[in-house]
């Protein structure tokens, strides 16, 4: 690997410059950015942008890369930004656009905290009236969280309580605010709250046992709930959530970097358990930085939780000694050079999220922020601070992960990585890619067919996950319901029921999938697809795919308003000569399924208006059109193989059969190391689990 310094940073973030007016709005109160007004985002937005301003005009290489604004301008925009912070904040003296101020909430502080490093760049800067505003503004927020805001903690997101990030965030608002100012009369008590915040924020239940001692008291007294699961993963927004499992560590290197950076020493409750929870987190990495995002995302695409990668990295490198974090640090960065060069404004989103700032600027805003300061921690830190360089080889450690809160398995092998999670951000997901193409990856529904009507969604899930050596099972079901029914009296039906069954094969790069779906009432659906694997064609792969079988070769690039669906007359193909996915029963053929537009949404309830990127689907059967369909009509009984890290001069071995008895089914396939796997599902009526084996393993 190449030497990796802060200014491999500072040279994405200089042509950002170019963008910058255009963001910028002013009146008599002052500048800002975005929007402005007195909600967290644009609060958080305009402090992001305040502190990348404050790094780059404090850094002494800023000129090397021919910004088109001097150094004094960048500074004065940093100090107007922030100054417009303080000053519509409670304890200031203007309204923001809304004609409100903010503050005092449980997110108020959260710019605050990620803005830090920027206040410290501008230190020599400040007027003595900025720095009694930002005191005031500290001492206000910090007498609230002491006064009105509890510590709370859950496991379970549908509680409320599931408050992991943001007890780290406004634990350390707290505790820097008693560490930069000792004179105030209740510095013990922020001290203690900060406590109290920081060891709820990554708990874990063997916490409430612990006699670990904090501030002279055992852990056992501090703990108020556990918000990780045993295995450390996360419900937060309802889902298995690896980015805000990310955003917890992020906030953690945050003010690690600052007592760093100040000279002062910080108390061991801001680490515990940090180490334990990056470890489960580098399992879902792809080696070129990228998040692996078992359960999905209800956010943009690879944005906001993938931004905040960044100062986690560089913690895991500084305080875990960990060289792989400062290798994802430096490919990530080579991913994001891709993307803004591919906009050839500067910006972060300019092309790819086009249609989400036009429908919400005040959004937009928020993503360019979080992007452009990601970057500036990466800049700062590798600065002021003697940080690792990236290990010489890859991460290529062979993993094994199940979560029985989530029902999810995941299997890494050094070369292919094969998940299936029930609880996924936009329901049950499956994932099969090789590992060194992370592009390929993508969670919204993925490997489960689609059904596309009255809006139309997964309730009365069930799902179940059983991990052996080299492999694991999967069984889920669920019922499909019309979620907004339209007529006076009319209830929330069952419609449909989906059971699926999946096996990933001991041979490192198999996937086997099963599904079935059958009408339980007559209902109106408008697209049926069956198999629905999705592949990404975007800017992360150049735009560029190439589907090949022995009946067909095409390049497909991303289309321009113009959607089709693709006969491949092959029951088997390959995709850029690493990815094979097999038809065993129910369809004549493979299908490629092409959208007009990006297609991968944000979450089900948003507007096309805001997708995020562009998939091609491959299906097995392609139903579209309106049509009322009657009680036991089977929409699609499917049995499918997708191996990853497989060529196209593989693929013909890469096959099998199924026999139909009934309800179950006798899967017999090759895997990719030769080895013939028989595997057996049955189907139940009464839409319990599906059973799923291998021969003479008996049913789980």
């Amino acid at each position: 690997m190449t030497a990796f310094h802060s200014n491999d940073y500072l040279e994405r973030m200089i042509p950002w410059l170019n963008v910058l007016p255009k963001f910028l709005r002013q009146n008599a109160n002052g500048t800002w950015y975005g929007t402005g007004e007195s909600a967290h985002w644009p609060v958080q937005s305009n402090m992001n942008v305040c502190a990348a301003l404050a790094v780059m005009a404090a850094d002494p290489d800023f000129e090397k890369f021919s910004p088109v604004l001097s150094r004094e301008e960048v500074r004065e925009y940093a100090l107007a930004l922030f100054r417009y912070a303080m000053k519509t904040h409670r304890t200031g003296c203007i309204p923001a656009t809304d004609g409100k101020s903010w503050g005092h909430h449980w997110i108020s502080v959260l710019g605050a905290e990620r803005m830090t490093h920027g206040v410290n760049a501008l230190q020599p800067c400040l007027t003595d009236e900025d720095r009694e505003r930002y005191r005031n503004f500290r001492i206000s927020e910090s007498d609230w969280l002491l006064k009105e805001y509890p510590v709370v903690a859950s496991m379970v997101a549908g509680t409320g309580q599931n408050k992991p990030e943001s007890n780290i965030w406004n634990g350390g608002f707290l505790l820097r605010t008693a560490m930069d100012y000792p004179d105030l009369p209740r510095r013990e008590e922020y001290l203690e709250k900060a406590a109290s915040f920081l060891l709820n924020g990554i708990s874990h239940p063997l916490d409430a046992a612990s006699e670990r001692l904090f501030r002279g008291k055992p852990l056992r007294e501090w703990h108020v709930g556990f918000n990780f699961t045993p295995n450390y993963s996360l419900d937060h927004h309802g889902y298995l959530n690896v980015g805000y499992m990310v955003i917890c560590l992020s906030n953690l290197a945050m003010l690690h970097f600052n007592f760093k950076e100040l000279g002062q020493e910080a108390p061991p409750e801001l680490y515990l358990h940090a180490e334990d929870l990056w470890k489960v987190v580098k399992h879902f990495i792809f080696p070129d930085g990228r998040l692996l995002r078992i359960g999905g995302d209800t956010r943009a695409r690879y944005t906001y939780c993938q931004c905040y990668a960044i100062p986690m990295w560089l913690m895991a490198a500084d305080v875990f000694h960990d060289r792989d974090a400062a290798r994802f640090e430096q490919n990530w960065l080579n991913i994001v050079r891709r993307e803004m060069d591919d906009n050839g404004d500067g910006a972060c989103y300019t092309r790819r999220l086009d249609k989400l700032g036009k429908i919400s600027y005040y959004y937009f805003c928020r993503l360019e922020s979080d992007h452009i300061l990601s970057l500036s921690y990466g800049a700062y830190w590798r600065r002021k601070f003697t940080l690792p360089q990236p290990a010489e080889l890859p991460d290529r450690k062979p993993a094994v992960w199940e979560d029985d809160f989530h029902d999810a398995a995941m299997i890494r092998t050094g070369s292919t990585v094969r998940s299936w999670v029930k609880a996924g951000a936009q329901g049950p997901t499956g994932l099969c890619v090789p590992l060194n193409r992370s592009d390929m990856a993508e969670w919204q529904g993925n490997l489960n067919g689609v059904l596309t009507g009255n809006n139309i969604a997964a309730d009365f899930r069930k799902g179940e996950q059983k991990t052996f050596p080299g492999g694991f099972f999967y069984t889920g079901s669920a019922g499909l319901v019309e979620r907004l029914p339209m007529g006076e009296g009319e209830e929330r039906y069952l419609i449909a029921e989906h059971q699926s069954a999946s096996a990933a094969l001991p041979d490192g790069k198999t996937l086997l999938v099963a599904e079935r779906c059958v009408m339980k009432k007559e209902a109106t659906l408008h697209r049926v697809l069956s198999l629905n694997l999705e592949l990404p064609n975007d800017v992360f792969n150049g735009f560029r795919r190439h589907f090949r079988s022995e009946e067909f070769d095409a390049v497909l690039t991303m289309p321009e308003g113009k959607g089709e669906v693709i006969d491949t007359r092959s029951r088997a193909l390959n995709i850029d000569n690493c990815l094979t996915v097999r038809l065993l029963s129910g369809g004549e053929s493979l299908k490629i399924v092409r959208s007009a537009d990006r297609n991968i949404c944000l979450r089900k309830d948003t507007p096309p208006e805001m997708d995020s990127l562009y998939a091609d689907l491959i299906a097995a059967t392609v139903e579209t059109g309106s049509r009322r369909w009657m009680p036991g009509e089977i929409l699609f009984d499917v049995v499918f193989a997708v191996s990853a890290d497989t060529t196209f001069d593989a693929m013909p071995r890469l096959d099998g059969s199924v026999v139909s008895d009934g309800l179950r089914r006798t899967i017999r396939f090759t895997g990719a190391d030769g080895v013939p796997y028989c595997c057996h599902v049955l189907y139940k009526e009464d839409g319990s689990l599906p059973e799923i084996a291998f021969d003479n393993d008996g049913f789980l």
